[in-house]
């Protein structure tokens, strides 16, 4: 997979007409790391992944699918793509993404007990759900915070820093569809 997010970001900086420089200004991503990426060398962290699918707003699940036929595509289970961040605290599993006139990606979150991981804004015109599958999850979007329990949901626009927060006493396992619509969309969880 390492090799296939590399060839992505390449050939995604390449049609947008993009130096290393330009790129590395625009996600925030240091230019040697967009380097090691694109060479296959290094595999990249969520948050890495969501500050390159940001500053070149595309979804985040361009990184993580396959070229496939318009119209149907399937996913076997064993296909699904699965990035995880430096500690293996937050582990996020595509598990679909919706292409068409109003995009969309569904993914699986695992945020482990006591753990936490800082989201940066989405971007203008992108609205994120969350539904709780298992175990509590804290959610503090832009400062107001918002205690979630198995089987609740929380739908919002994701424009603004949010943080996933698991004080339960197990792992938290929830389902975040991230809808794009808009000029300024910038897809992300």
């Amino acid at each position: 997979m390492t090799w296939r997010i590399g060839q992505i970001l390449k050939n995604l900086r390449k049609q947008k007409q993009l130096t290393l420089d330009r790129l590395a200004e625009m996600t925030g991503v240091s230019k040697p790391m967009l380097s090691q990426i694109e060479r296959g060398e290094t595999n990249p962290t969520v948050v890495t992944l969501w500050k390159i699918a940001t500053g070149l707003a595309v979804p985040f699940s361009t990184f993580l699918q396959d070229m496939e036929d318009p119209g149907i595509t399937l996913v076997r289970a064993s296909e699904q793509r699965v990035v995880v961040d430096d500690e293996g605290e937050y582990v996020v599993r595509s598990i679909m993404a919706f292409k068409g006139p109003q995009p969309a990606d569904l993914f699986h979150v695992r945020l482990e007990q006591d753990c936490s991981h800082r989201a940066e804004s989405h971007g203008t015109g992108v609205t994120e759900g969350v539904w709780i599958r298992r175990g509590r999850l804290t959610l503090n979007i832009d400062g107001r915070v918002y205690e979630l329990e198995q089987g609740d949901s929380l739908c919002f626009f994701a424009n603004a820093e949010h943080t996933y927060i698991n004080r339960g006493g197990c792992g938290c396992e929830f389902l975040v569809v991230l809808i794009y619509s808009g000029e300024g969309s910038h897809p992300a969880p």
